[in-house]
């Protein structure tokens, strides 16, 4: 397992951060913590079964911006 925190632009409360932590979720990421207040995602994942490169893609496709 692999833990790294991930700068996201764009969050501004609660929901955003579900949105994130669901989205996560469900494309496999062990573990999410998402702060709207320090425009961050925290993540624990397997890097054999997902890339870093896919989760960044999934934040941006859910409409939050990688600064």
């Amino acid at each position: 397992m692999e833990k790294t925190t991930i700068k996201v632009a764009g969050m501004s409360c609660g929901h955003c951060e579900k949105a994130i932590i669901i989205a996560l979720e469900d494309l496999g990421v062990a573990e999410v913590f998402a702060s709207a207040k320090e425009q961050k995602v925290e993540i624990i994942f397997d890097p054999a079964k997902l890339t870093l490169d896919a989760i960044k893609k999934e934040i941006i496709e859910i409409g939050y911006q990688l600064p």
